[in-house]
């Protein structure tokens, strides 16, 4: 259950990966200049991912492993993403996307069964 949890908090970077990367110009994107409310959404959201990500992680291997499990995945995955973004960007942000929502999803439902079975949400 613990390598599930692993799995989970690093997909979730990919969420906050890929958003930031839209607020970068560049050639994948048509070099457009983002706007300053989009670079602080990117950065809102990239926070709370972290947050979350941390949290997750930590519960399923302790602060440490947490901590070092979230830094390695946004850089391993953010390198990946810019590698896939320079080959196929339409496609590598779709997919960015999609699995890091689902990266997401799996922290919450985590979070939630964690605090269900320490009886905080009753």
């Amino acid at each position: 259950m613990n390598e599930l949890l692993g799995i989970a908090a690093a997909l979730a970077s990919l969420v906050a990966l890929a958003c930031w990367a839209r607020t970068v110009p560049t050639r994948a994107w048509g070099d457009d200049t983002p706007t300053g409310a989009a670079r602080w959404r990117a950065k809102a959201l990239a926070l709370g991912t972290l947050l979350l990500q941390t949290t997750t992680a930590s519960l399923a291997a302790g602060w440490v492993a947490g901590v070092a499990l979230v830094l390695a995945a946004w850089m391993v995955l953010g390198w990946l993403l810019v590698l896939a973004m320079n080959l196929w960007p339409q496609a590598t942000q779709r997919w960015a996307l999609r699995l890091g929502w689902l990266g997401l999803g799996g922290c919450v439902l985590a979070l939630v069964a964690c605090a269900l079975g320490e009886g905080l949400l009753r």
